[in-house]
C-alpha cells in the first residue's frame, strides 16, 4: 500500500471517533440537562388558553418568567378535574393551586369579587417551578435571606400558614416562603427584589392582587367582630335593664298595691296633700319604668337589626369562601 493510501485510511479512521466522542459528550451533556430539554420541549409544545395567557399578561412576567410559566403547560381548572391533580391535604384549608410533578394547576375562581387572586396563584406555583430548577449554590446563597424576611415580616396569619406547610410539607419551608414572599410582600429587600424581577417586570402588581383579595376577606371578618362585640355589649345591657326592670316593676306594682288599699280606706291617708304626693311619686316612677322599657325595646330592635347585618356579613363570606373552595363548587343544573 503506498504512503498516500495508508494516510487515507488514518483519516477515514479518525471519523468514527470523533462522532463517538461527540455522542458521549452528548449523552454526558443531556444526562446532567436533562431537565432543560424536556422543559425547552414542554415550552414549545404548549399552546396557552386565553385565560392562561390573560394571566401571564396581568403577572407581568418577563420572558424569562414566561418560560418557566409554560414550560409547567399551566392549566385553569373547574373544580372536578382540578381537585383530581391537587390534593387537599387537610379539609378546612382549601388550596386555589399546585405544581406537581412539573405541572401547574390553578383552581378557576369565578367570583369577580376576587379578580386578581388567579394571577396570585398563577405567580407563586410559578416560582415553585423555578425554585425546583435553582441549583443548590443559588438555594445556599438565598436562604439566609428568605429567613431574615420571614422574620422580620411575619405575621401571626403567615405563621399559622407556615407551621401548615412544616406540618404537611415538611422540608418544603423555604421553597414555600420563596413563593409566598415574591407574590405578597412588598419589602423583600434588595436581594430577593433582584431575583424576582428576573421573573417579573412589575412584582408590585401580584403583590397589589393579593392585598386587594386579602382586604375583602379582612373587612369582612373585621364587620363581623364589630358588629359582634356591639352585638354581645347589646346583649348584656338588655339583660341587665330587663332585670332592674323586672326588679323595678314588681316594687313599683307593690306600693301601688299598697296605695290602692289605703285610698280605700276612710282614714289611709292623714290629708289630701299626703294623698296626692304619695300618687305623683308612684305616677313619676311609672314613667321612668315606661321610659326604660321604652329603652329596653329600641335596644332589642337595634339587636335584631344587628343581628341582620351579621347575618349579611355571614352570608357574603360563606359566598367567598365557597367561590375559592373546589371540594364546595355548585352542582351542575339540569336540562329542563
Amino acid at each position: 500500500m503506498s504512503p498516500k493510501n495508508t494516510n487515507r485510511a488514518e483519516k477515514g479512521s479518525i471519523g468514527p471517533w470523533i462522532f463517538t466522542i461527540l455522542s458521549i459528550a452528548f449523552t454526558v451533556w443531556f444526562f446532567f440537562n436533562r431537565q432543560y430539554v424536556l422543559d425547552i420541549a414542554h415550552y414549545w409544545q404548549y399552546v396557552p388558553s386565553s385565560g392562561i395567557a390573560t394571566i401571564k399578561k396581568n403577572t407581568t412576567m418577563t420572558d424569562k418568567g414566561s418560560f418557566y410559566f409554560y414550560m409547567s403547560q399551566p392549566e385553569l381548572e373547574n373544580a372536578e378535574t382540578f381537585n383530581k391533580n391537587c390534593q387537599r391535604k387537610e379539609a378546612n384549608s382549601p388550596i386555589l393551586g399546585c405544581y406537581t410533578a412539573h405541572r401547574i394547576y390553578i383552581y378557576n375562581v369565578t367570583n369577580q369579587k376576587l379578580n386578581g387572586i388567579e394571577e396570585v396563584t398563577a405567580a407563586h406555583e410559578t416560582l415553585h417551578a423555578i425554585y425546583e430548577r435553582l441549583g443548590s449554590a443559588e438555594i445556599e446563597r438565598l436562604t439566609p435571606e428568605i429567613r431574615a424576611v420571614y422574620k422580620r415580616v411575619k405575621t401571626p396569619e403567615l405563621e399559622e400558614r407556615m407551621n401548615y406547610y412544616r406540618k404537611n410539607e415538611p422540608g418544603e419551608e423555604i421553597n414555600e416562603l420563596y413563593a409566598i414572599l415574591g407574590t405578597e410582600f412588598s419589602d423583600v429587600g434588595p436581594t430577593l427584589e433582584k431575583q424576582y424581577a428576573k421573573y417579573f417586570s412589575n412584582r408590585e402588581s401580584i403583590v397589589r392582587y393579593h392585598e386587594k383579595t386579602q382586604a375583602i376577606f379582612t373587612n369582612l371578618s373585621n364587620q363581623a367582630k364589630m358588629i359582634s362585640n356591639k352585638t354581645n355589649a347589646l346583649v348584656d345591657t338588655i339583660n341587665s335593664e330587663t332585670k332592674e326592670y323586672n326588679r323595678r316593676s314588681a316594687d313599683l306594682s307593690a306600693q301601688i298595691a299598697t296605695f290602692n288599699a289605703r285610698a280605700n280606706q276612710s282614714n289611709g291617708f292623714n290629708s289630701q296633700a299626703e294623698f296626692d304626693t304619695t300618687r305623683n311619686n308612684l305616677l313619676n316612677q311609672v314613667a321612668d319604668l315606661n321610659a326604660l322599657r321604652d329603652k329596653i325595646e329600641a335596644e332589642v330592635a337595634e339587636y335584631k337589626n344587628l343581628r341582620s347585618q351579621l347575618e349579611a356579613v355571614a352570608a357574603e363570606s360563606d359566598t367567598l369562601n365557597k367561590s375559592i373552595d373546589s371540594t364546595l363548587a355548585p352542582v351542575t343544573s339540569l336540562s329542563k
